[in-house]
């Protein structure tokens, strides 16, 4: 059984997958260089003609590729567990990119906290938003998980156990009904389960900002993230009387 499986999603990011690929494949490189062993998957959800092309020689490299028809990330992402047996998944989307220390450094902070999802350090943002954000960490004494209530701190492509999948898929978007952020909810459920969510010092993630993208479809929309106990304050009145 594998380390990490690396999974790229792709949709209709076109000759933008091809440098994505590459980031995955150079973090897949330093973690296999490392002693990690790393199973590639390749997942493509109703792909353009040119993004398909992308990947066409992508079992060459040695990944797997599976091509699917949700037109829902979230379950893409659950399909792709499905088809994975390593012990830790790392997810990334194809017009985003890795440092090329992601992998390894990620995997070393899991190994060693089994409940442990591990995020980058920094996100940079390029495209159509050009910015930094830096990541907060659960155990932080300066972090307050109240904010999991009214703002999302962490997205979907991190480094997580396989089970924190299995017992957490993420849930289905339903735009139309009001309901999108399925990694808001995702991160509120485990969070809620014991998961925590750590950062992994010196790894960079680069997220590309488009226009039309789901992100950005969805705040236009004004919709919600699914209902989670966490967003309930009895949840957090009962958590501090516990404590």
């Amino acid at each position: 059984m594998a380390d990490v499986a690396a999974i790229i999603t792709g949709h209709a990011e076109g000759v933008m997958a091809g440098l994505s690929f590459r980031s995955l494949l150079d973090a897949v490189e330093v973690a296999r260089a490392g002693g990690l062993e790393v199973d590639v998957l390749v997942v493509l959800d109703n792909p353009t003609e040119a993004t398909r092309a992308v990947f066409a020689e992508a079992e060459s490299r040695g990944a797997t590729v599976a091509e699917v028809s949700y037109a829902d990330q979230g379950k893409v992402r659950n399909s792709a567990v499905e088809l994975s047996t390593a012990d830790n998944v790392a997810f990334l989307d194809g017009d985003d990119l890795w440092s090329e220390n992601w992998l390894a450094e990620a995997h070393r902070l899991c190994v060693t906290e089994p409940a442990a999802i591990a995020h980058p350090e920094l996100n940079w943002f390029f495209g159509g938003q050009q910015n930094l954000y830096f990541l907060p960490d659960q155990t932080d004494p300066a972090f307050d998980p109240a904010l999991l209530r009214i703002a999302n701190p962490w997205d979907a492509l991190c480094m997580a156990p396989r089970r924190a999948y299995l017992e957490h898929p993420f849930t289905a978007r339903a735009v139309s009904e009001g309901y999108a952020y399925e990694d808001w909810h995702w991160n509120l459920e485990t969070f809620a389960a014991g998961f925590v969510h750590r950062v992994v010092p010196g790894t960079i993630h680069f997220k590309r900002r488009r226009e039309g993208s789901q992100y950005v479809q969805a705040r236009a929309s004004s919709v919600l993230t699914r209902p989670s106990d966490l967003l309930d304050y009895a949840w957090w009145a009962e958590r501090d009387r516990v404590r």
